[in-house]
């Protein structure tokens, strides 16, 4: 790779979350020179309902834009890329003016599951999967369509059947990212890659050009309704005229195709070569890295994906339930706005969290959080599963509740890592730990020692995606090679699993499985 130019290069990386965008300015040794972010709405309706408002994105994406290009102070032509990364299984319909013809359906969504659970049953039945489509589905795309519904297949469904007129006026069905370069570029398009959520492409080949025939005839899909795929990393074009006057970029800046958020999690973690491993600690929360393989474990909900990065396969496990638990926890249940509250959110809210916990002992004086506040995705799949807390009595406080939601995300990630493991054929040395729950320094070491490996916390872990994405773009441009990027991400600090408590967290890690195994009968006739 060519590292010999006179004059710096930046990349504008744009990672849009479920919370809102983060975006930044980041140079071609790694530093995000400037960043900004801002927030998003979710709403949710009844029978499972998550939506957003895709001209909410563009405006909160313009105005973190337009800040931190100002902020950075560089000559427009400096900055030669604008690339997009985005929280995934989210669907947005849109008209031939490429406007949104109503909200996007997020991944948190649940409504079209009754759709995907018809298009995939069938006789012999395993896990509620017919066992010839479950076998097809899972060798072609390394997935199958979720019985929970939080995935694009049944987002997609659900338009089609329930928001009919909708799903007649639209012109294509997209991905967030896809959406985001539509309004970059004006060009709509998408790749392999950033449609993996759809489990409409033959995923055994790289770049495989078109939507594969069987998966959009079992699905019902109308391949017109599709963006035209085009080769991963592809530059799609230049920026609108109009958006480059608005944001304050030269018309000569191109428009990379970049990749979903668990992709660009992995690469902004430096975990690009063969076994290395980020745990990435967001809303939601996953297991990300890179093997030189494919394989899936429909058991345990873990498969390979197409990676971004050429001859590789991108390990994914999604566990569903991380910051957002917290988020929960400390809004509705600590900080709930009724007739309890007295005050308002204070803005330090989460270091009051990590005070709190500090002041328990490990193990929250034997008070156990299940923290599947969404339904679990990886390891154990269940649409019905609660969450709660047990083993309370009258001394129990909202210091040993907080301790408890930081140590039950824990043991919900260790219960990920084994199974990973054995997948990838080979125990982990250690895990990169990011996301912005990763700014916590009491739930890093609870990390650590919940589940007994070191935990190497990045150094700027809340804009992982936007060094991602932007290293990604750096790759993609001939600029930095595979090899260079670990040596751009900066680890802050290793925490090391502390062996006095390594008898105490295995005690209490195998009650919390049996929690989840005897409490599942309950949760069921509560939910069903």
């Amino acid at each position: 790779m060519n590292n010999s130019q006179t004059t710096p290069k930046y990349v504008l990386a744009i990672d849009l979350g479920s919370g809102g965008p983060k975006v930044g300015i980041v140079d071609q040794e790694g530093q995000v020179i400037a960043s900004a972010i801002e927030r998003n709405t979710i709403q949710f309706f009844p029978n499972g309902g998550a939506e957003q408002d895709p001209h909410e994105w563009w405006q909160t994406i313009s105005r973190a834009a337009k800040s931190v290009i100002r902020a950075s102070n560089l000559p427009p032509e400096a900055i030669f890329a604008v690339t997009c990364t985005s929280q995934w299984s989210v669907t947005v319909p849109v008209d031939e003016n490429g406007d949104p013809l109503m909200n996007a359906i997020h991944w948190m969504d649940s409504r079209g599951a009754i759709y995907n659970r018809k298009i995939t049953q069938g006789f012999p039945s395993v896990q509620g999967y017919g066992l010839l489509k479950l076998l097809k589905w899972v060798n072609m795309t390394g997935m199958v369509p979720t019985q929970t519904g939080l995935d694009a297949m049944a987002h997609m469904l659900f338009i089609k059947h329930e928001r009919t007129e909708i799903y007649r006026k639209t012109w294509k069905l997209l991905e967030p990212m896809d959406y985001i370069n539509l309004r970059l570029s004006g060009k709509c398009v998408a790749s392999q890659v950033t449609v993996i959520p759809m489990q409409l492409v033959d995923n055994r080949v790289q770049n495989p050009g078109d939507y594969q025939p069987w998966l959009l005839e079992a699905s019902g899909i109308d391949k017109s309704k599709l963006p035209e795929l085009v080769p991963n990393g592809q530059v799609i074009g230049k920026i609108l005229p109009s958006v480059a006057e608005d944001w304050g970029l030269s018309r000569n800046t191109d428009v990379i195709l970049g990749a979903n958020d668990n992709q660009t999690a992995a690469i902004g973690a430096g975990a690009v070569l063969d076994y290395d491993f980020a745990v990435v600690m967001g809303s939601s929360g996953f297991l990300a890295g890179h093997l030189p393989f494919r394989k899936t474990d429909i058991f345990h909900m873990l498969t390979t994906l197409p990676s971004p990065l050429p001859d590789r396969s991108l390990f994914w496990g999604e566990l569903g339930n991380s910051g957002k638990v917290l988020d929960s926890f400390l809004n509705n249940l600590i900080y709930g706005k009724d007739r309890y509250s007295q005050q308002p959110n204070p803005d330090d809210v989460y270091d009051r969290a990590n005070e709190m916990a500090e002041q328990v002992v490990p193990g929250s004086d034997g008070v156990l959080c299940m923290p599947w506040f969404n339904p679990p995705l990886g390891p154990q799949e269940d649409r019905y599963m609660g969450g709660g807390f047990l083993n309370l009595n009258h001394k129990t406080t909202r210091a040993h509740l907080t301790r408890a939601v930081y140590e039950g995300i824990a043991f919900n990630w260790k219960w990920l890592i084994g199974p990973s493991q054995k997948f990838a054929g080979r125990n982990f040395p250690y895990l990169r730990l990011g996301g912005g729950s990763a700014q916590s320094e009491v739930l890093a070491q609870i990390m650590a020692d919940v589940i007994g490996l070191p935990m190497h916390c990045l150094a700027d872990p809340r804009n992982a995606n936007v060094l991602g994405a932007a290293l990604l773009a750096f790759y993609q441009a001939g600029i930095l090679s595979l090899e260079e990027i670990p040596g751009k991400v900066k680890i802050a600090k290793v925490y090391e699993p502390r062996q006095e408590y390594r008898e105490l967290y295995e005690k209490i890690f195998k009650q919390f499985l049996a929690s989840f195994k005897a409490l599942q009968p309950i949760y069921h006739k509560l939910n069903k």
